[in-house]
């Protein structure tokens, strides 16, 4: 009930105006010039965090290929991560529901986001121009604008994340991450999403 709860939220926060930013629901131009510019703010962060990563992980494959880029991955790619977040003032990080590492494994947002991602997909949308954000209240009034931008499996990704890994590195994998489940994809599939939070001052009006 809860996962169909935020999964409504995104549909009638998000999903609608996700992928042009135009169609916010906020009745004062304000509002609409914050949202805009917080979408802005996510998607820099994302571009910017996607394009250090994928760096990090062509100069470990060129080196020394694949096992090379698991141990980036291992062992850079939080610390990337960080930095990025202290950089950009917000929290930011992967997600998906085939992580590889359990730090990665979606909350209830993020879950719904994808869920309503691969709906998406099987309607003949494409994962790259994936995207949708919401405004999220906490219990305590604390409010949160939450983005999440899908991640298309790109042919390098392969290496790593396909259905036919080499054995050495297949038996490396399974030491680092022993209930990986980010194996088996296809060029272009959905391989995850970056996810976004980003605080936003001031409590919601409830209503009181």
């Amino acid at each position: 009930m809860k996962v169909f709860k935020i999964l409504m939220v995104l549909l009638l926060a998000g999903f609608a105006g996700c992928s042009s930013g135009e169609k916010d629901t906020a009745s004062s131009a304000g509002s609409r010039q914050a949202v805009d510019k917080n979408v802005e703010t996510c998607r820099a962060a994302t571009k910017k965090l996607g394009g250090a990563l994928k760096t990090a992980l062509q100069g470990a494959m060129k080196e020394s290929g694949p096992l090379s880029a698991v141990n980036v991955c291992y062992d850079e790619s939080e610390v990337i991560t960080d930095q990025i977040c202290d950089e950009e003032g917000l929290t930011i990080g992967r997600t998906s529901r085939r992580f590889r590492n359990r730090s990665n494994a979606p909350d209830e947002w993020e879950k719904a986001g994808l869920e309503a991602f691969d709906a998406r997909i099987k309607a003949g949308e494409k994962p790259a121009n994936l995207e949708m954000w919401a405004t999220v209240t906490s219990p305590e009034g604390a409010r949160t604008f939450r983005y999440l931008k899908a991640i298309p499996t790109a042919p390098m990704c392969l290496k790593c994340h396909g259905s036919e890994l080499a054995d050495d590195l297949e038996g490396k994998l399974t030491k680092l991450y022993p209930n990986d489940k980010a194996k088996g994809f296809a060029a272009g599939d959905m391989r995850g999403a970056f996810s976004v939070k980003l605080d936003l001052p001031g409590a919601a009006y409830n209503g009181g």
